[in-house]
């Protein structure tokens, strides 16, 4: 199952039970008054930030997500229950958005909100009792709960961004600097989703590293591409393939402009070239590494360290 961080869902929340029109019939009052029940309110539909999601995949077939409806009102002034919220759980760092506005963000886990509200419940006919109206016989019926569409988009907590053209040496790379043990494969596109590190500078939390796939060979964002995850990222590594004879300075130029609607304008921009045991690196590059000789990993990993601490 392919990595997802962007869903559309339809949420909806539970209509409110039914007042319930009822006399009392008794042997002992044969002309007992209105005793009918107000309906329970509808369910809530709640986004819960749980710690074992990962991503937004669930949701590509689970789209509608429909809250319980509250009971109806009965006789002998017995109320309808109250329709239980639906919690839906989403990862932490999902961003919920209506209508093209955020109306929330759940970063930390047990974070929860309200994304459609459930509906109130009707009013049976014993609320219409007066002293003028003895036998009423009305009632009010539950309310629709709340439903609309809503877009979940994820973002995880990534403080450096690897980027650059297919086969560019970016999952290697991401291994050499943080011990993680992505698969690599001699040819285009090997990886699908993020592939992710731990950078640790041996005082804090280890900060996340992801090589974020995305980008065709032409520069252009590819569908299903994770470029997204650049939005959080304080640095921004692009790989250069020294032993590519295309001009680097094209291909940077391609990568800048195929991120750029997903880089943040804070993020530090560090050219990079890769498989520098195979050919020397082109000008202008700020570090070059051999993944396969360990040549400037040590110095790249100590000047991310500094950069993001």
């Amino acid at each position: 199952m392919s990595f997802t961080d962007r869903a559309q869902i339809h949420v909806q929340a539970g209509r409110g039970g039914n007042g319930c029109l009822s006399f009392r019939r008794e042997a002992h009052s044969p002309k007992g008054g209105p005793d009918g029940g107000n309906g329970g309110r509808g369910g809530d539909v709640v986004l819960v930030a749980d710690e074992q999601m990962i991503d937004l995949t669930q949701f590509r077939h689970a789209v509608h997500h429909k809250a319980p409806v509250g009971g109806d009102g009965e006789g002998r002034n017995k109320h309808g229950r109250n329709g239980g919220d639906l919690e839906v759980s989403v990862p932490p760092g999902t961003r919920v958005l209506r209508d093209d506005e955020e109306i929330a963000v759940l970063g930390a886990v047990g974070d929860r909100v309200s994304v459609a509200r459930g509906g109130g419940g009707g009013v049976g006919n014993r609320a219409f009792r007066s002293s003028t109206q003895r036998a009423p016989r009305i009632t009010v019926p539950g309310e629709d709960g709340e439903g609309t569409w809503i877009v979940l988009e994820m973002r995880l907590p990534v403080d450096v961004a690897i980027v650059g053209m297919p086969n560019s040496g970016k999952t290697s790379l991401l291994n050499a600097l943080t011990g993680a043990s992505a698969t690599v494969a001699p040819y285009p596109h090997t990886t699908k989703e993020p592939a992710l590190g731990p950078l640790d500078d041996g005082v804090d939390e280890p900060h996340l590293v992801a090589d974020l796939p995305g980008l065709a060979v032409d520069g252009s964002e590819r569908n299903g591409s994770a470029l997204g995850q650049l939005e959080r990222a304080k640095v921004i590594l692009h790989c250069v393939d020294a032993s590519d004879p295309w001009d680097a300075d094209e291909r940077i130029a391609l990568v800048r402009a195929g991120i750029a609607p997903y880089a943040p304008e804070q993020a530090r921009q560090v050219i990079v070239a890769t498989k520098c045991d195979l050919e020397d690196p082109p000008d202008g590059v700020d570090f070059a590494t051999s993944a396969e000789s360990g040549e400037g990993i040590p110095e790249l990993r100590e000047a991310l360290i500094e950069w993001i601490t």
